[in-house]
């Protein structure tokens, strides 16, 4: 089963892994994964995950990094 990542402290997505074992609802799930794929996003988006609303958001990135 395909699980998405994200940051436990932000919900900034970090990317995507596998386990072999497919949990009902998300409850055998490590913290900070999901089962929920992430909307796909362009180029200055990044996917938030939402755990309270259970849901994937997409933020806009600054155009200039910060000083």
């Amino acid at each position: 089963m395909k699980i998405y990542l994200f940051n436990p402290e932000t919900g900034i997505y970090l990317g995507e892994d596998f386990v072999e074992d497919a949990p009902i609802f998300d409850s055998g799930l490590p913290a900070g994964a999901t089962a929920i794929a992430p909307p796909s996003f362009e180029r200055r988006e990044v996917p938030v995950f939402v755990e309270e609303e259970n849901r994937w958001v997409l933020r806009a990135l600054p155009l200039t990094p910060p000083p």
